[in-house]
């Protein structure tokens, strides 16, 4: 997603309103004006986007790096405020967080002279054209993690940390073999992997409905979904939970209102709060990924049940999760035909949610073992 980062015009009617709404070191940051935490040791950037995923693991990583590094101020960016993620870092020694800077020269300059990094650190996407040429022209090195290149100048690359063999073979045609790490997605450190299997009870009361969720859907795709649901056999006992970005379809009751009280068979539900999907990706029969961010594909993962994908859909680690393992299914019409077929073969279903958690547990131990690797290199800086 592009963030406001990316286009002038759009950084300026941020600004705009936030000078409105007496916001003004919000839009102040967008155009350089940031100040490092307090301090007298080397600064570290670290640019997070939009992403939610991402900028919960740079919130992380940035509280590990303190641990590693007592002496490092560390500054994290963003393009777009998460309030409840923002709380956990509030009070960190030696870490600052706030907006950063739009790609345009004279902001771009202003945080480097502000901040003069040791290092910058990118999270989920690259730096952006003028950052990038910056970078280069002041020699200071970049570490880029879970991204492939970017369309501008490549900077003065340390070391790049795919998510994935095909955001490590983009990186091969530009930079030298040693310093793209092997693949590996350091967000499966940080998806909820034991969830307490309450939800159900909680949805259902005493009846026994099959629980459906759909995740990464769009507002055009919405109603689709509603139709097709609504011609299912899957209606008269089960449940569907739809989530995605923006507000809710019309006629579709939020998860937000949801007085937690039993659902009636054929309800479906808006999932408009993140803090839900863990437990949807236990108690569900079944999981669709239209267009799911990389946390929601590997918390359904983690969830152990029968999965399906849109064919845009990006898995984290495609090399590796087959259609044998996740079928792509464009319609919402074949994905409920999947689910019917799924509640008459058990079998089947519990050997595939088997797998699928084994996937998750097989990366998320790959990224533990490589974490320390990761803080060491920041040990040395």
């Amino acid at each position: 997603m592009s963030y406001y980062g990316a286009g002038m015009l759009r950084a300026r009617w941020a600004s705009w309103r936030d000078w409105r709404q007496q916001r003004r070191g919000q839009a102040n940051a967008r155009w350089g004006w940031i100040k490092p935490p307090a301090g007298r040791g080397p600064a570290i950037w670290m640019q997070g986007f939009g992403d939610f995923d991402d900028l919960r693991l740079a919130a992380d990583l940035a509280k590990a790096i303190r641990e590693k590094r007592l002496d490092l101020r560390v500054v994290l960016t963003f393009e777009a405020e998460h309030p409840d993620l923002l709380e956990q870092m509030d009070g960190v020694p030696g870490l600052g967080y706030g907006f950063g800077p739009c790609d345009h020269p004279q902001a771009v300059a202003r945080v480097l002279e502000r901040l003069t990094p040791l290092r910058y650190l990118a999270l989920g996407a690259p730096p952006r054209r003028h950052l990038a040429a910056a970078l280069t022209r002041h020699a200071i090195p970049a570490v880029l993690m879970g991204t492939g290149p970017g369309l501008g100048p490549t900077p003065p690359v340390e070391a790049v940390y795919p998510r994935n063999v095909e955001q490590a073979e983009a990186w091969r045609s530009l930079l030298p073999a040693e310093r793209i790490e092997e693949p590996v997605d350091f967000s499966t450190l940080i998806t909820v992997a034991q969830v307490e299997p309450n939800f159900r009870a909680l949805a259902c009361g005493g009846d026994d409905w099959q629980l459906w969720w759909v995740s990464g859907v769009s507002a055009a795709s919405a109603g689709r979904w509603i139709k097709a649901w609504q011609g299912s056999p899957l209606r008269r006992g089960g449940l569907l939970f739809l989530s995605g970005q923006g507000m809710a379809p019309a006629g579709l009751e939020r998860m937000s209102r949801w007085a937690r009280t039993p659902l009636a068979a054929g309800s479906a539900l808006w999932v408009d709060e993140g803090r839900w999907h863990p437990a949807l990706a236990v108690a569900a029969q079944g999981v669709h990924l239209e267009a799911a961010s990389a946390g929601d594909i590997w918390q359904a993962f983690a969830g152990g049940r029968p999965l399906s994908a849109a064919p845009l859909s990006r898995l984290p680690r495609p090399e590796a999760m087959g259609p044998e393992l996740v079928p792509i299914l464009a319609e919402p019409g074949a994905v409920l035909a999947r689910w019917q077929d799924l509640l008459g073969d058990p079998m089947a279903a519990r050997e595939q949610g088997d797998a699928a958690r084994r996937a998750f547990w097989a990366e998320r131990r790959r990224a533990g073992e490589r974490l320390p690797a990761f803080l060491e290199r920041v040990f040395a800086w």
